[in-house]
């Protein structure tokens, strides 16, 4: 299945869950309606963004 990425609107595949369940379960083969997608380029950079605001910031001088 094919979404868009509502950070920089790139088209990226993603595996239905069903498609990655081993055992068979239906318990999450129904996807929500209104899903947010954000492709694995932004997930890094996002994640990149969040550790560096959590560092201290080294003092001047």
């Amino acid at each position: 299945m094919e979404k868009r990425c509502i950070l920089c609107g790139r088209l990226f595949v993603v595996q239905d869950m069903c498609e990655k369940c081993d055992e068979g379960d239906d318990l999450f083969t129904t996807a929500p309606k209104k899903s947010v997608s954000v492709c694995e380029l932004c997930q890094k950079k996002l994640k990149h963004e969040a550790d560096k605001a959590q560092k201290p910031t080294k003092p001047v001088g």
